[in-house]
């Protein structure tokens, strides 16, 4: 392979269209692209719009049921006219694929040091050449060495596990990358350095599919963005004619696709609509909700996750966690809701202790804390009917009938834009926004008195993201729940609440208003 020479693109597809159910629901429509040695394209769009599906199709896969037809050219050689078991060895050394869920590509029983170095030996001969590389690849995915080598995935934070996968990518010198959602769980800093290093990979004669709901950071690395709209490519061109130099109304608005013109409205910033904090909280002398006392989480006897940490969770209260990946946001959180137990420190309910084990709290105590994930993929079963899934969660917590209970679970879906026809399909038929607002569906259906949103925010297009802001207070509302709102997305975090708590390794190191300070 010669790597797009002769001015030949790295990625060339002609036409492509990929099918589910035995082709009676197109997932994409004879959609074209060209990736050239140097160059970033992106594709954005709302969440089901086919991404994912599109990059995979880059690679010549697909998702279990999805038939692809078309050509895809990598480096000249026609993906689909090679079997599925050949398809790998076209794209060794060729092409690398950072998934929108990292924990997919991440060997749970392997160290990060020793699956990055083992990773290399597909681009770099020598002993010496691969432990160069894996550092390397660290480095340009925002971890240090020494900090992650040793550690399992999960002992990394979701942002952390994002980079990993990242490291993943780069570290067999791929010259093709396709990067689903690379930013998803990052903070603005770290979000800043990936587009920074996206940029530097591309100078270097890198080629990169970015398929991303981020669109500051397509703004500062695409050349040229495709929206993507059930399916079709509806819009594309330059990235500044199409998304605009810098957020607001663009000029030639009326030009573009309705998807588009919708996508850049939705990216406009709000304030929170009469979000209580803690501080504004009504005064109930009834109910003291959820408490956090000196909570700490060590690994080992030294290592400090978390600690120590005290919280109260007023009902109707909305705080937002803020801080860097790893600081212990996640740790803390998993605390509350009995999935991490905790070296010493309680959570109470209304002044009586809740087991700290999931496993030894009650039907009724398990609805008191619901915890939705950053990566929801593998919270649901896999041949099971999302409404079944969706509406159990009444049935078993609140008690409801099993018609109460899917009609429940169906308004609240339909709030936050997912239709009832959406709900009657399998998790693996949903994009990875489609199935983190299902999970946010299946944890307000029970009601709690606390609610935790871990990143739920991080999949999603500016159209979802903004639906999902607009629609939340609302939802919390019936039973007067608390908030605990966990992001890097400030925005998003002042669209619901003024009140925040920053973290930084591991404890508590600010709180307060985001009108009096910036973290």
């Amino acid at each position: 392979m010669t790597g797009g020479s002769d001015g030949l693109p790295l990625l060339e597809i002609p036409e492509l269209s990929a099918y589910a159910d035995g082709g009676a629901h197109p997932l994409l429509e004879h959609v074209e692209l060209a990736v050239q040695a140097g160059a970033v394209v992106a594709v954005v769009g709302p969440s089901g719009s086919g991404k994912t599906t599109l990059g995979l199709a880059a690679l010549g896969a697909s998702r279990s049921g999805v038939r692809l037809a078309g050509r895809v050219l990598l480096d000249g050689t026609d993906l689909m006219t090679l079997t599925p078991v050949r398809r790998p060895a076209a794209r060794a050394g060729c092409a690398a694929h950072l998934p929108q869920h990292p924990e997919s590509v991440l060997d749970p029983v392997r160290r990060a040091g020793g699956a990055l170095t083992e990773l290399a030996a597909l681009g770099h001969p020598g002993r010496t050449a691969r432990k160069t590389a894996a550092r390397r690849a660290l480095n340009s995915a925002g971890l240090e060495w020494e900090s992650v080598c040793r550690r399992f995935p999960h002992q990394l934070s979701g942002g952390q596990q994002q980079r990993l996968a990242l490291a993943s990518a780069l570290v067999t010198g791929a010259r093709l990358l396709v990067l689903d959602e690379p930013t998803s769980g990052l903070g603005p800093a770290l979000a800043h350095a990936l587009g920074t290093t996206i940029r530097r990979l591309a100078d270097e004669g890198v080629g990169v599919l970015l398929l991303s709901h981020d669109l500051p950071m397509v703004r500062r690395t695409a050349e040229r963005v495709i929206v993507l709209e059930h399916g079709r490519a509806v819009d594309q061109g330059p990235t500044a004619d199409v998304l605009g130099a810098v957020p607001g109304p663009l000029p030639f608005a009326a030009e573009r696709h309705r998807a588009t013109r919708e996508l850049l409205a939705a990216e406009r910033p709000t304030g929170p609509k009469g979000a209580p904090g803690t501080a504004a909280a009504p005064d109930r002398q009834d109910s003291e909700g959820v408490v956090a006392r000196e909570i700490v989480v060590r690994r080992g006897s030294a290592d400090l996750l978390a600690g120590p940490v005290s919280m109260a969770f007023p009902p109707g209260s909305r705080i937002a966690l803020l801080g860097p990946s790893g600081s212990g946001k996640t740790t803390f959180a998993r605390v509350l809701a009995g999935l991490t137990t905790p070296t010493r420190g309680e959570t109470t309910i209304n002044g009586r202790p809740l087991p700290a084990r999931i496993d030894r709290r009650t039907a009724a105590q398990r609805r008191i804390v619901q915890y939705v994930h950053q990566n929801s993929a593998g919270s649901f079963e896999e041949h099971r009917p999302l409404i079944e899934q969706l509406a159990a969660t009444a049935r078993l917590l609140r008690g409801l009938r099993h018609d109460e209970a899917t009609a429940e679970a169906t308004a609240t879906a339909e709030s936050l834009g997912l239709d009832a026809a959406l709900l009657l399909r399998t998790p693996s038929r949903l994009s990875g926004g489609q199935l983190q607002r299902c999970a946010l569906v299946r944890a307000l259906t029970a009601r709690p008195v606390l609610l935790i949103c871990d990143e739920v925010t991080s999949a999603l297009d500016t159209v979802s993201r903004r639906r999902v802001l607009d629609a939340l207070p609302a939802l919390l509302a019936p039973a007067d729940t608390a908030l605990l709102f966990i992001s890097h997305d400030v925005p998003a975090v002042r669209a619901l609440t003024a009140d925040a708590v920053l973290f930084d390794a591991g404890r508590c190191v600010r709180r307060g208003s985001l009108e009096d300070w910036t973290p």
